[in-house]
């Protein structure tokens, strides 16, 4: 068998192997982070080896030991999809978003995800935009101030770059000279690239970042419409909705119960009501909407899980290796009680500004306007 990187066993494992995918990850989590082994090996084992190891059935080992005679169809597919500029990003790079891999359980991150644009711009702070009637103008006058502040302060849009208010506050951040977003699209990067060409330019200008969890000749699809929608709710830090329609206020629900900000329109809508029954507060000062994200990345920073191994890999994803047993997930201990949270009887020393800055750094780049504000604190 011919030697290709590794990213090209991941591609042919995922996309030729024939194997469902909730399979196909726990599979990878195994071989790859808990034994920490390289995927090409895994192409080494006889269909014997793949029924003692992982417990599947003769078919599916037999298609997985099949799966070697695609490699280099992927590898020549691969080869296209970079010389376009698009790039694959496995859940153990670097580059892959921290935000989805500490707060997407294990079977909803994807294990490769499609880019294209300023990388560097997923792992930044941002907002997303929540609506899909088109904004009144006095609407569009309000985000137009709001999206001014936010770019200022250095926290970007995560849009889906859907009709309506989606798109209209995405095109009002990108008119912006600082503006920056980050789109996550419901099809591949190369259908899309079929439809417009609009955003090549802002893409190429490092302005924004295009993302997609399909493969790139994949066609759109409302269903993955709303696959999509998960992760710009999971990679933003928070959730701005003018007007709560039903999927809107569904997502905004599901945000607050994960402890995430919701910001909604003094309109009285019963959709914005509901909400702000729940929690969400009223979007009426940039200011605070600025504070709570700026608060949500330090919260990030001190209470995100780390990973145990290389990359971005989180320890919930560990799952029961030995050898000949079949794959068994391991269950997220949830915490049941106060005391979980209880601190400790001795006092905990206060820490200067260099310190902060130097915990912060450790989940990301610091946006210079809290950088500013740790340091003028320590001087005062």
């Amino acid at each position: 068998m011919s030697d290709y990187p590794e990213l090209i066993y991941w591609l042919a494992l995922i996309n030729e192997s024939g194997l469902k995918l909730s399979l196909v990850k726990p599979i990878i989590q195994r071989w790859c982070v808990v034994e920490q082994r390289p995927l090409a090996e895994l192409f080494e084992l006889s269909p014997l080896e793949w029924e003692t190891t992982f417990g599947v059935s003769d078919q599916e080992a037999e298609r997985a030991v099949a799966t070697r005679r695609k490699l280099a169809q992927q590898a020549a597919a691969l080869k296209q999809w970079q010389a376009a500029g698009i790039e694959p990003i496995t859940f153990l790079d670097a580059r892959y978003p921290g935000r989805l891999a500490h707060t997407l359980p294990p079977a909803r991150q994807p294990l490769i995800l499609w880019a294209q644009g300023a990388l560097n711009i997923f792992n930044q702070p941002g907002v997303t935009m929540l609506g899909s009637q088109t904004p009144s103008d006095d609407t569009l006058e309000f985000i137009q101030e709001l999206m001014i502040t936010l770019a200022a302060e250095e926290i970007g849009l995560v849009s889906g770059y859907g009709r309506g208010l989606d798109r209209a506050t995405f095109e009002l951040m990108l008119a912006i000279e600082n503006g920056r977003a980050v789109v996550v699209l419901p099809m591949g990067l190369s259908a899309f690239a079929k439809t417009t060409s609009k955003l090549t330019e802002a893409a190429s200008a490092g302005q924004i970042a295009l993302l997609s969890p399909f493969a790139p000749d994949t066609a759109f699809d409302e269903k993955l419409a709303e696959a999509r929608n998960v992760l710009i709710d999971h990679l933003a830090l928070a959730l701005l909705i003018p007007d709560a329609d039903e999927a809107s206020q569904e997502r905004g629900s599901a945000a607050l119960d994960r402890g995430m900000p919701v910001f909604v329109s003094v309109t009285n809508t019963a959709g914005n009501r509901a909400l702000i029954d729940r929690g969400a507060l009223l979007l009426t000062d940039a200011g605070e909407v600025i504070e709570l994200v700026q608060q949500a990345v330090i919260d990030a920073a001190f209470f995100d899980e780390p990973a145990d191994l290389p990359g971005h890999a989180p320890a919930q994803t560990v799952i029961a290796a030995e050898a000949g047993a079949p794959l068994v997930a391991i269950p997220t201990i949830s915490l049941q009680s106060d005391e979980d949270y209880a601190l400790r009887s001795e006092d905990a020393e206060p820490i200067d500004s260099d310190e902060a800055l130097d915990i912060l750094s450790g989940g990301g780049e610091i946006p210079a306007i809290l950088r500013q504000r740790l340091e003028q604190n320590d001087d005062d």
